[in-house]
Formats: C-alpha cells, sequence, structure tokens
C-alpha cells in the first residue's frame, strides 16, 4: 500500500542534527486533487505523472510543475532518510556510528526552507541556487530508466563525503562480487603479495579461483549488462558456482564443489576490502555489504562492548527479536487462515501452499498459480496478499518485542535509565523492523527465481510452515 503521505511530509535537519517532518499543506491539496483516489496507486504511477507534470513547459502550468516537483522532493527527503537508516542498521554498530551521523551529508534540500509556499503560486520566491542532493537526483531521474527508489540510493552511497566518512569507519560500499568482478589477477596477485605477504604457491590457487570466477560470473554478467540489465550483482546460484567448479577443475585439475568455492570467494572478497579501504585511507575494520545482520539497540542505549551486562543484554535482545518475530509470524499467519475459512472453503491449504512455494522455493506467481488450483498469476497475487502479510507482521512484532525489551532492560538497568529508554524504544525497534520488512519486500520484487528466498523474513516464515507440517 502506498505511504502517500512521504509527498507531502518533508524530512530535514533541525539545529541539533535530528530528524524533523514538517507537513507541506499546499503539496497535501496538490496531491489529493491529481489523485482523489490515493489508496488505489502505485507509487510508480504517482511519481511518473508528478515527474512529466514538473518537466512541463508550458507557464500556464507553471505552479502544478512547481508543487510537483514539491511533492517529488518530500517523497526524496523520505528515502535519503530510509537509506541512512539502513547503512547505521547494517553496519553502525560495529563500525562505530549512527543514521544521525549521517544525515549531514545527504539530508540538505534546502528548497522547502527557502520557498514560502504558504503564499499565492505567482508569488512563489524564487529557490536558492544551492545544488542539494534532492536537486541532483531530480534533473537525471528518468521513470522508465528505474524507480525513483533506486535513484536515490545511488546518489546518496555515491556522495563523496558520506563515501569518505564510511571508508573512515570501515565500510566499503561495494559487494563482495562486484569486487571480484572489478578485479583482475595481476591486480590481485600484486595485493596478495604486498599487503597480505601469502606464498607463491597460495597465490597461484587464489588466482586461479578468481579466473574461473570471471569466466562464468563476469562474463554473464557482462551479458547481462549489454542486454539493458541494471540489476547489482547477486550471489552466484547453485548452477554457477557448479560451472566455476568445472571450469577450476578444466583448467587447474583442482576439485572444489559449490559450498567450498562460495566460502573461498568471499574469503578472497574480504581480503580486497581491506586492501581497498586501506588504499583509500579508511580503517580495515570491516564488514561485508552482502552480508547484514540483526544489529542491536543503537548507540543511545549501548553502554561499551566490554560491559559484561550490556553483553548480556544485546545477546538476550537478539534471542528475543527472533522469538517474537516467530511469534508475530505464527500469529499473523494463523489470523490469515482463519479470515480465508470465513470467506471461502477449501482455501487453507491453498494459501499454505502458496506461502511455501513463494518464500521456501522462490517460485513466481504464474508458477504457483495450477499447484495450487488457480490459473491466472494475479489470483495467486490476490490470495497471498504478501503486502498485506508483512505489514500486519511488522505491527505484530512492534507489539510483541516492545514490551519485550523493555522487560529485559528492566533486569539491566536503574529506573530513571529505563523512563528514558522506555520512550524511545518502539522508534527505536520500528526504526529496525522496517529494515526487516523493507529486506522481504526488496526480495520478493527482485528475487532469485526457484531457490529459497534468503532474508530473515523468509527463512523464518519457511520455518514456521515446516514446523505446521510436523504438528
Amino acid at each position: 500500500m502506498t505511504l502517500v503521505s512521504k509527498y507531502w511530509e518533508f524530512v530535514k535537519l533541525d539545529s541539533n542534527s535530528n530528524r524533523r517532518v514538517e507537513m507541506v499543506p499546499v503539496a497535501q491539496n496538490y496531491l489529493q486533487q491529481q489523485f482523489p483516489g490515493l489508496t488505489e496507486i502505485s507509487d510508480v504511477a504517482i511519481q511518473r505523472h508528478l515527474w512529466l507534470q514538473m518537466r512541463s513547459d508550458e507557464k500556464a502550468n507553471a505552479g502544478d510543475a512547481y508543487l510537483a516537483e514539491v511533492c517529488l522532493r518530500c517523497y526524496i527527503s523520505h528515502q535519503v532518510y530510509q537509506v541512512c537508516l539502513d547503512l547505521a542498521t547494517k553496519f553502525g554498530c560495529h563500525n562505530g556510528f549512527n543514521c544521525q551521523d549521517l544525515f549531514p551529508f545527504v539530508l540538505d534540500d534546502e528548497v522547502l526552507l527557502t520557498v514560502q509556499l504558504n503564499k499565492k503560486l505567482k508569488n512563489i520566491q524564487q529557490k536558492s541556487a544551492y545544488q542539494s542532493l534532492a536537486t541532483t537526483v531530480l534533473k537525471t531521474f528518468d521513470p522508465v530508466k528505474g524507480s525513483l527508489n533506486t535513484w536515490v540510493n545511488r546518489y546518496v552511497k555515491q556522495q563523496p563525503e558520506l563515501k569518505k566518512f564510511l571508508l573512515q569507519h570501515g565500510v566499503f560500499l561495494v559487494s563482495d562480487w562486484a569486487l571480484l568482478n572489478d578485479t583482475n589477477s595481476k591486480e590481485l596477485q600484486r595485493i596478495l603479495t604486498n599487503m597480505y605477504g601469502l606464498t607463491a604457491l597460495e597465490i597461484e590457487q587464489i588466482c586461479e579461483l578468481l579466473r574461473s570466477y570471471h569466466g562464468i560470473y563476469r562474463e554473464e554478467r557482462l551479458q547481462q549488462r549489454l542486454a539493458g540489465s541494471t540489476l547489482p550483482c547477486q550471489v552466484p546460484t547453485p548452477e554457477q558456482l557448479l560451472r566455476i567448479s568445472r571450469h577450476l577443475q578444466e583448467e587447474t585439475g583442482r576439485v572444489l564443489n559449490g559450498d567450498a568455492i562460495l566460502r573461498q570467494l568471499q574469503a578472497i572478497a574480504t581480503k580486497l576490502r581491506r586492501y581497498r579501504i586501506a588504499a583509500q585511507g579508511g580503517s580495515v575494520s570491516s564488514v561485508s555489504l552482502d552480508r547484514p545482520e540483526i544489529q542491536p539497540l543503537v548507540e543511545g542505549s549501548r553502554a561499551k562492548q566490554e560491559d559484561e551486562e550490556q553483553i548480556e543484554f544485546l545477546q538476550l535482545y537478539q534471542n528475543q527479536f527472533m522469538e517474537s518475530l516467530d511469534e508475530a509470524i505464527a500469529q499473523v499467519t494463523e489470523d490469515f487462515i482463519i479470515k480465508l475459512r470465513q470467506k471461502r472453503k477449501f482455501v487453507e491449504q491453498s494459501f499454505l501452499t502458496g506461502l511455501h512455494l513463494f518464500h521456501c522455493r522462490g517460485e513466481s506467481m504464474s508458477q504457483i498459480a495450477p499447484q495450487i488450483g488457480l490459473t491466472k498469476q494475479f489470483e495467486v497475487t490476490r490470495l497471498l496478499k504478501l503486502n498485506e502479510l508483512r505489514a500486519d507482521i511488522r505491527q505484530k512484532l512492534l507489539l510483541i518485542l516492545r514490551s519485550q525489551v523493555i522487560e529485559i532492560a528492566n533486569l539491566f538497568t536503574d529506573w530513571q535509565r529505563l523512563q528514558i529508554l522506555d520512550s524511545q524504544v518502539e522508534a527505536i525497534l520500528e526504526e529496525q523492523i522496517t529494515v526487516i520488512i523493507q529486506e522481504a519486500e526488496s526480495e520478493a520484487k527482485n528475487p532469485v527465481r526457484n531457490q529459497a528466498l534468503k532474508g530473515i523474513l523468509s527463512r523464518r516464515l519457511c520455518r514456521y510452515l515446516d514446523s505446521r507440517k510436523s504438528r
């Protein structure tokens, strides 16, 4: 479901660099006039209409064009905030920063601060000459070539000062597979010799594996790009790993199975990542963009890592997070089944089978349809209601986890600190849960077909479905 308020709520920073959301009434009125049935329209449709309106050359439509731009800037501000939140959630706790540290680099749009929107449109003042990140995004965005979310994500992560800050904290925003694609065997040989001091035999074996990886994975990636694909590099499929294994055996006589090849490729990428960070003046304590983990509560609720009580608290919290997620999945799924029983008989098994085939086997809606007695792809989509399912799990998880975290914290802190934590915990948890849900949404939109989905929500849902079968 489209969260339409993002088009009239502007995210900005206050004087202390804290996030603040400002409502823009004229943008709300404009959008509601353009789209009377807002809840039935997708973000893609809204953004394309606003983009076309913004680019209109007709003088008579100048006011509408400007308001369309304001709506898009509001949406962009939310997405910039979300990218910062994702980066902080994935890397912040391990690397010593939080999302508030990232905001000043990219949450810099001034348009709503310098334009008096409460005046009549004909009297709107000139906008600032300052070129914010949002201005750059709007100048280059083309809905034919990609989504606005993808555009914002790309420009945020390419912002020079943000990249420099992340490097200083040991984060290099390139996936393992892109790193391996962009490194030739001669460069790898030099890095392994000069930085890691490996033996000649070790270096030769590592370079042989990289060449086999290039022969299969990189070659296919190049073909995909020639065909117009702009998707980021994905983890090699089992079929690709098998072909890399065969290529390596044919070229060198060495025999490695797919799992061993995957582990060794990730180990090579880790060495490359550390080298790239060090070469650019950053801290070499780093993590891969491919392996985000559930992080503990943000720094505001942390003491020193060496503190035994704090470590115990974080362990209990992470355990409780997974238990609460399992409980939320079970409750929401059973609620869905009860609703289905009330509407139609004999549909429960189709629903459960559909969930299993989509999440645990990676099948498309069109593949699933004939297996559950349906004929059309949209019928499966309508039955599973994945967006609604994820939204309900998110809300249920927040309710369950909030009370559990406060209860755990009560064992480790005094009453006064607990009161402070109580006032912050819902926002903290909601931010973290958002990452899990967005990971599931992204994976559902861009799955690796006929493979189990790898996100946390999908894995735990499959675990629940398997346990339900064995009852």
